[in-house]
């Protein structure tokens, strides 16, 4: 169901020092950013080929707050490409799981689409506490 990994997200208070530490660390370059005003989210994602590393921050304090807690920056997310999202979406649905957009305001009924590939983001309540991202690209 799951298919090829895409990164790893982590939510992070201060986006361009962690961005600056993680690059000092391993050498990654920056390789695309992303705005999403809608969800008050900025990202960079560093390093090229599979298993990119994605640094967010959620400028909205009372989204960002409680999923990090006490924390500087912490693992939000794993993401994988999936041929079929609809598909993915209900076999995990099948299991008890819940979706929601990249910000978790709450449950959402369907995909989104960001970029030119559909979305979905499981709440990590549902999903034995991990947080799972589905991506396909879309049919144009």
């Amino acid at each position: 169901m799951l298919g090829d990994f895409d990164h790893v997200g982590y939510l992070v208070r201060d986006l361009d020092a962690a961005v600056a530490r993680a690059q000092h660390a391993f050498s990654l370059p920056v390789v695309r950013t992303l705005e999403l005003p809608q969800y008050s989210i900025a990202a960079a994602f560093l390093g090229e080929g599979r298993g990119t590393l994605e640094i967010f921050t959620i400028d909205d304090a009372e989204l960002r707050e409680p999923r990090l807690g006490a924390d500087e920056q912490r693992i939000d997310h794993l993401a994988f490409r999936v041929a079929d999202i609809d598909a993915a979406a209900a076999t995990l649905r099948s299991g008890g799981a819940r979706f929601s957009g990249p910000d978790r305001r709450g449950e959402v009924p369907g995909t989104l689409e960001l970029g030119g590939t559909r979305h979905l983001w499981t709440l990590p309540e549902s999903t034995a506490g991990l947080a799972v991202q589905l991506i396909e690209a879309s049919a144009r």
